[in-house]
């Protein structure tokens, strides 16, 4: 239940910049140390990237389906820094979101 709770939450505020795990502990009036180890043994990936992967996973969706700059998906993802944005896709995708967005 409470990584029902937890994953709910992240896919409601995916969008605020400071969504961390601290932050989905809190709302769930739990300890981070007991939580990431339940969420790591629960899923097999740590709270963190799995925060990351849906960021990533809605951007990817925001490239291939809407003409929105990559700025703006940046930012409605949850990223301040576009250039981090950008980083942190190629990481994942492995090309940056320009070239994905252009079919490379």
């Amino acid at each position: 239940q409470l990584i029902v709770e937890a994953k709910k939450y992240i896919t409601e505020h995916f969008t605020n910049p400071d969504l961390s795990v601290e932050m989905v502990c809190e709302h769930l009036h739990i300890s981070q140390a007991y939580f990431s180890t339940l969420f790591k043994k629960e899923t097999g990936q740590n709270l963190s990237k799995f925060i990351k992967q849906y960021r990533m996973e809605k951007a990817k969706d925001m490239l291939e389906n809407t003409n929105m700059k990559i700025v703006n998906i940046s930012e409605a993802c949850g990223y301040q820094n576009v250039s981090y944005f950008c980083q942190s896709f190629r990481e994942c995708y492995g090309v940056s979101p320009q070239k994905f967005r252009n079919g490379i």
